[in-house]
């Protein structure tokens, strides 16, 4: 009988030190997925003042076109250029900014490309635009995947939208200058002209 409640003793001391075992190994492989999980795919948060400074090149991102391949930033080369970049169409600010550059560029959108941005599908923007009548501006959209947003900083992170920030380019994709408007706010459209009117002097 002693023998017997020793053997069973040594029996379950033997599962417990082996479930041990099998617990700490299962750990180990959960340590060492979540550490290579996290590097892959943890992204240091780029800051908007660095990456879109005046004297940058605007970073290089895909974007959608309605009816065509994705477009990238670097494609917008070889013309001055203002990036209107708001955070959804179909909102009363960011309408009233879209109309705006539209409607009240004194003819500069003969000259330069005007460019409105935003985390819209390209069919969204395609359907605003010709119920909002606007044919002079390129629609691009940072939809599905928030590239261009990832690459500048501008992307709200959780919301899927794109902060509202207005940007005037040289035919290099040089930032010349730029606007981060306040939250809720419009940006300074005529500064945003007077800048595009005065690269357009120079490079005359």
């Amino acid at each position: 009988c002693e023998i017997k409640k020793k053997s069973i003793f040594i029996f379950i001391m033997v599962r417990f030190v082996m479930k041990k075992k099998m617990i700490l190994k299962l750990l180990s492989i959960i340590a060492v997925v979540s550490f290579f999980t996290t590097s892959l795919y943890a992204q240091p948060k780029i800051n908007r003042s660095e990456a879109l400074k005046v004297g940058n090149t605007i970073p290089n991102a895909k974007l959608e076109r309605f009816g065509q391949n994705s477009i990238e930033i670097n494609d917008l080369v070889g013309k001055i250029k203002i990036i209107s970049i708001v955070p959804q169409l179909n909102t009363p600010v960011c309408d009233k900014q879209t109309h705006q550059f539209s409607e009240k560029n004194g003819g500069l959108d003969k000259h330069i490309d005007i460019i409105t941005i935003s985390t819209n599908s390209s069919e969204g923007q395609v359907t605003f635009a010709q119920k909002a009548k606007i044919n002079n501006l390129i629609f691009l959209s940072d939809n599905p995947n928030f590239n261009f947003g990832k690459k500048t900083g501008l992307l709200l992170e959780g919301m899927g939208m794109l902060r509202r920030t207005v940007l005037v380019a040289d035919e290099k994709n040089v930032i010349r200058y730029v606007d981060f408007v306040p939250s809720g706010g419009l940006p300074d459209i005529k500064g945003a002209l007077k800048a595009a009117r005065k690269v357009l002097l120079e490079s005359s």
